[in-house]
């Protein structure tokens, strides 16, 4: 059986003080939310990239244990499409190294945009820019990346294929690497992460991820659903329903 590390998409979130955070005593988010989950994926790394102090301070400020992932820049999914994105790599890796260097990047999250379709040799010649021994997580967002010839690429780069739960695509618990990743975005009317997960849906997730960590060494699990601090609410749930411990440095109350 794998390892499962589940956690949120984002932590410095306002709104979950008084749900997640006690109100007026936590001056460190991070630091907080690293004492309740092993694990977070990085959005901001998406909309801009910090300078590789900040990424130093995340390696600083967390357990040894703790485990990153970090979204790609939307400079290389979304404006350039996975084409001439050498130059948006490089700082993306620069940034990313202080995590590395750490052992604590789980996986890079190459989050493709919805209007992006399938097109083989695109794909491959984007995959083969990246470095052999950088783990990376693929998202689809438009169906014709489901079809063999894609999933065969991920499998050809030991890239993992980014298992969903959201409105427009299935799930699917397809594993192309040793491990395995999960993103729970929600099924809001207006919008997909303005949502929050009944007991029964949390309950569906158990045996699908148990399935996921039966063939890979490690299963990373981070729910989208920020609102209210849905997000924290979600994992903790399924956490539990998975029978997992909290983080073994986690504060023990009597």
């Amino acid at each position: 059986m794998g390892r499962i590390l589940l956690g949120t998409s984002g932590w410095d979130y306002p709104e979950w003080t008084g749900r997640f955070y006690p109100r007026h005593t936590v001056r460190d988010r991070l630091r907080y939310y690293a004492s309740r989950f092993a694990s977070v994926e990085v959005n901001s790394t998406f909309y801009r990239l910090p300078p590789v102090s900040v990424a130093e301070s995340w390696a600083r400020r967390t357990p040894s244990e703790f485990r990153f992932a970090a979204k790609f820049p939307q400079s290389i999914t979304h404006d350039r499409r996975l084409v001439g994105t050498a130059e948006e790599l490089r700082r993306f890796l620069t940034v990313l190294q202080p995590l590395r260097a750490a052992g604590k990047l789980a996986a890079a999250l190459l989050q493709l945009p919805p209007s992006l379709k399938f097109e083989p040799a695109t794909v491959r010649a984007f995959y083969e820019s990246l470095p052999a021994d950088l783990p990376v997580a693929v998202e689809f967002r438009e169906p014709s990346w489901l079809e063999p010839a894609s999933f065969d690429l991920l499998r050809e780069f030991h890239l993992a294929y980014t298992v969903v739960d959201e409105p427009m695509l299935p799930i699917r618990l397809e594993i192309t690497a040793p491990f395995a990743y999960v993103r729970w975005h929600g099924h809001g009317r207006e919008i997909w992460y303005d949502y929050t997960y009944r007991a029964d849906e949390i309950a569906a997730w158990v045996p699908r991820v148990r399935a996921l960590a039966e063939n890979a060494r490690d299963v990373y699990g981070f729910f989208n659903n920020h609102f209210r601090g849905d997000a924290a609410t979600n994992a903790e749930q399924l956490r539990d329903g998975l029978g997992l411990e909290p983080p073994p440095w986690a504060p023990r109350l009597g």
